[in-house]
C-alpha cells in the first residue's frame, strides 16, 4: 500500500499540470487510465483461468483426500493472487519510472 501512495503522490503534480494546459494531449492522464484498464482486464482473465484450472482438478483433489471446503478456499486464494498480480506489476513499474529508477 505504501508504494501505491508514493505513485499517487508522484503522479499528482503531473496530472495537475496537464489539467491546467489547454492542449488535448495529456500523456500521463491517458497512461494512468489505460494502464489501469489493462491491469483490471488482465487480472480478471488471470482470475478466471485460475478458477478454471482449479475446477478442472477439483475431483482429482477430492479423490486424493482434500476436503471440498479446503479446495474452495484454495481456489479463492489462488484466484485473488492471480487477479492482483497484473496490478502489482504495473504499480512497481510506475514507481520505478516515476521515481527515476528506470
Amino acid at each position: 500500500m505504501q508504494m501505491a501512495s508514493m505513485v499517487i503522490a508522484m503522479r499528482l503534480p503531473m496530472l495537475m499540470l496537464e489539467g491546467m494546459t489547454e492542449t488535448s494531449s495529456k500523456p500521463e492522464s491517458t497512461r494512468a487510465v489505460t494502464e489501469k484498464m489493462a491491469a483490471v482486464t488482465n487480472g480478471v482473465v488471470a482470475a478466471q483461468l485460475s478458477v478454471i484450472n482449479s475446477a478442472a482438478t477439483f475431483w482429482l483433489d477430492v479423490w486424493s483426500g482434500k476436503s471440498p471446503a479446503a479446495i474452495a478456499q484454495a481456489t479463492v486464494d489462488k484466484a485473488t493472487r492471480a487477479a492482483l498480480r497484473p496490478g502489482r506489476k504495473t504499480l512497481r513499474a510506475n514507481y520505478k519510472r516515476l521515481s527515476g529508477g528506470g
